[in-house]
């Protein structure tokens, strides 16, 4: 075993979509910083969030645990650093710990115990800012905005690596790229609106066949208000905010190279969760399973790894990546993490990854069915969208379940878009049936390699499983 001793750093942007990065295939914003780190490192293509909601999400990868088990199913949820996790694995070794940013993780009153170095700030939606009108809300940030927090989390972040006694622990939790849709100059006015991309299912979404909470949250966020030049101006805001994050990750990446720590340093970059950003009419998020919220950008550094331009393929989920890291940290990770470390795959140049990926969201409380008149909402607090669901991943064939609203069954090789919902229909029932099945195995915490599976139509579903007798 190596006995060497590394720093970590984490960078965790808040809401950022995978696909507009340029290391995932984006081409129209130019984040060259965090693509250099992709460069260096490995792209994971495929992993998922646990929930798309920041507490519940962070909360499942600091614990390595799922939603279902962990159970803190709210916005602002936190547990006591006496659960297992991974920030008191290192504290435990001996590493100085330094939190810059939203906190969204640890019981408030506990924050001290955990972090040696700390400036816990939370922004929310930036509710309290003059021109956030409406979700969809766009303007340029004056520099000296309390809610610029970027570059002060970034100088901060900095100052604390450079005078740690090594070895240290970073994590760094931007604000940006979350609403509202605002940056500073110069990147307010990078790009331009009317080359912005609009999305497809912005308006290509089927009343009759999605959600009804998705109808809900529209009519309380005031979409029908939003134009289409609305909407590109928000979408070019966050490309501005997303260039922010990635100028600022440049920052961190050069303090590492200047003081040589870059060598002793492993980075992994994640986002909590993605934006809807337009997608299906609606901006923020929601407790519902589409790609551009559930799919999250996931890159992993390591100085001594040959793992430079490395892109895995398979499927990961977020509980994945604190055993991962622990495992490369040589320090033992807990009995409680359920995460699969991904080094031995990493090592030995496979990306097999998971069979499927399961993703989960919303409170016990019903759906809300029908929008409350007169109800007007900046973000998606309740009663908008807190109905439950899980959403599992196999192949190209996505499912989403949700306790009582309208289900959803996509394929993605096809429908990138998530815009034909598949649900109920005669022709895939053998496909929804297997994948519920799954999907209830999963949750109730069933390894679902052990399913049985020779029923699969393998030509017609295009799935690679694999039959193994249940235990």
């Amino acid at each position: 075993m190596n006995d060497k001793r590394y720093n970590l750093l984490i960078i965790t942007p808040d809401q950022m979509r995978a696909d507009y990065l340029g290391c995932y295939g984006n081409t129209k914003i130019g984040t060259k910083h965090i693509d250099g780190l992709a460069k260096e490192g490995v792209v994971f293509q495929n992993c998922y969030c646990a929930a798309p909601l920041c507490a519940p999400s962070r909360i499942s990868f600091a614990t390595s645990t799922y939603f279902s088990e962990h159970n803190h199913r709210n916005y602002g949820s936190t547990i006591s650093p006496k659960v297992p996790n991974i920030a008191m694995a290192l504290k435990n070794q001996g590493y100085r710990a330094g939190m810059f940013g939203k906190n969204h993780l640890f019981t408030y009153e506990d924050l001290d115990r955990v972090w040696d170095e700390l400036d816990e700030i939370c922004l929310g939606n930036c509710d309290g800012h003059s021109k956030y009108e409406h979700s969809f809300s766009s303007f340029p940030m004056e520099i000296d905005e309390p809610y610029n927090i970027t570059k002060r989390l970034t100088d901060e972040t900095i100052e604390f690596m450079e005078h740690a006694e090594e070895p240290f622990f970073a994590w760094v939790n931007y604000q940006d790229p979350h609403p509202v849709f605002a940056c500073p100059p110069p990147y307010a006015t990078l790009f331009d609106p009317d080359e912005a991309p609009l999305p497809e299912s912005f308006y290509e979404y089927d009343l009759d066949g999605e959600p009804v909470r998705n109808q809900v949250w529209r009519e309380h966020s005031e979409m029908e208000l939003c134009s289409e030049a609305d909407m590109k101006k928000a979408i070019a805001m966050y490309m501005g905010q997303v260039r922010y994050v990635d100028d600022n990750v440049g920052r961190l990446m050069d303090s590492l190279k200047k003081t040589g720590k870059d060598k002793n340093t492993i980075i992994l970059f994640f986002s909590d969760h993605g934006e809807l950003l337009g997608d299906h009419g609606m901006t923020h998020k929601i407790p519902v399973f589409y790609d551009s919220l559930t799919k999250i950008p996931t890159i992993l550094y390591h100085p001594d790894e040959e793992w430079e331009g490395r892109v895995f393929q398979g499927l990961v989920e977020e509980v994945d990546l604190a055993p991962t890291l622990l495992d490369l940290l040589n320090i033992q990770v807990p009995q409680t993490m359920i995460g699969k470390s991904l080094v031995t795959e990493l090592r030995n140049g496979t990306d097999e990854g998971k069979e499927n990926i399961i993703c989960e969201a919303g409170i016990a409380a019903p759906t809300q069915k029908e929008a409350i008149p007169n109800l007007k909402l900046k973000a998606p607090f309740s009663p908008t969208s807190y109905g439950c669901g899980a959403m599992v991943r196999q192949g190209d064939w996505k499912l989403s379940i949700y306790a009582d609203d309208r289900c959803q069954l996509f394929h993605l090789g096809s429908d990138p878009s998530e815009i034909n919902n598949l649900y109920g229909k005669e022709e895939y029932a053998k496909i929804q049936s297997d994948l519920t099945l799954i999907l209830l195995k999963r949750i109730l915490s069933v390894k679902t390699r052990d399913i049985k599976t020779k029923e699969w139509d393998y030509e017609q579903y295009g799935i690679d499983v694999r039959e193994a007798p249940l235990e």
